[in-house]
């Protein structure tokens, strides 16, 4: 009896999630469709008004911590636009991870720091390859293989997957939606990082905020502030417009983790134990701890193409349950 109320809980929460999704998919993909067609007049010829049939497509950067429900939101986002007959390519910073090989001669060089032995920090993707995918998607004039990335291949390490396993796409792409949980997040500068460790060092423990920070060192945590500067110069310059689905506190990423987890193992698929999903999740909330102050405070860096606001936030709840929207920057 156990096993079918369990079964019917997983229904029931199904279609709840369903129900809430589209309502995301459906105010955002109107914020899209209204950015769209501000790029699409502000690219038009001055003597018959007509879209240029190269325009570059709008790119759109999509934030969300772990778990908030990014990569649903980008395919419901795809199928939105498809039935309004416009073209949309959606891929993940993910998908730029270094290879198994470059990851393994980065955490050598770095083997004093904890935060770049995996994947997932910033430093720990080919921010080039993530360049040349999104200019060339913006020529629009020629086919664009998007990378692709196996999180499972050598035993959890990953690898990314062949050139003949690549999104293969043609022109003409309209929209660009380009999803991850540490996109948009910037490198604070020398001084903001200084307040950033003063809070973490404090005496009597420090802000609860910058809890996860205190397990690594003042260098570790340096390294993997200077490695955003990268995405901030080569990266967000090629994003017209954001998606910001803003949790209140980042220690939420444990549960939506968690509760993956116990889904996995309800139907007989491989699982973390509690200590191994605990090990995994603090790799990453260090840099939630040094950028989302940041950026809830300055915003995303963007292409400046588009009027402001460029920026759509979904307030979540711990439920994942839109609790207000709003337009910034």
């Amino acid at each position: 009896m156990t096993v079918v109320l369990s079964s019917l809980e997983r229904v029931r929460r199904s279609k709840v999630i369903e129900q809430v999704m589209s309502a995301k998919v459906q105010r955002t993909g109107d914020f899209i469709l209204r950015k769209l067609a501000q790029k699409q007049s502000l690219l038009s010829t001055t003597s018959n008004g007509n879209v240029l049939k190269s325009a570059p497509p709008l790119v759109v950067g999509i934030n969300g911590a772990q778990g908030s429900g990014k990569t649903t939101l980008v395919r419901g986002l795809v199928e939105f636009l498809r039935a309004r007959n416009i073209a949309s390519v959606g891929f993940s910073l993910d998908d730029i991870y270094l290879t198994h090989r470059e990851q393994q001669e980065l955490a050598q060089t770095h083997r004093d720091n904890p935060l770049l032995q995996f994947r997932g920090q910033a430093g720990t993707h080919d921010v080039e390859l993530g360049h040349r995918t999104l200019a060339a998607l913006l020529r629009n004039d020629s086919a664009v293989d998007i990378p692709a990335y196996d999180k499972s291949l050598n035993g959890g390490y990953g690898d990314r997957k062949p050139l003949s396993e690549w999104q293969a796409t043609r022109p003409p792409v309209d929209v660009v939606l380009f999803e991850g949980w540490s996109l948009g997040f910037r490198a604070l500068d020398n001084r903001e990082f200084a307040r950033f460790i003063e809070q973490v060092r404090k005496p009597g423990g420090g802000s609860v905020l910058c809890k996860h920070s205190r397990r690594y060192s003042d260098q570790n945590l340096k390294e993997i502030n200077e490695n955003l500067e990268k995405y901030e110069s080569l990266l967000y310059p090629l994003i017209d417009a954001w998606v910001y689905m803003r949790v209140a506190d980042a220690d939420v990423v444990y549960r939506w983790r968690k509760e993956q987890e116990d889904e996995l193992a309800a139907i007989g698929r491989p699982s973390l134990s509690d200590k191994q999903l605990e090990d995994f999740v603090t790799r990453f909330l260090p840099a939630y701890e040094l950028a989302l102050d940041k950026l809830d405070k300055r915003g995303f860096v963007s292409s400046g193409v588009l009027p402001a606001p460029d920026t759509l936030r979904m307030h979540l709840d711990l439920e994942r349950n839109v609790v207000a929207w709003d337009h910034k920057f």
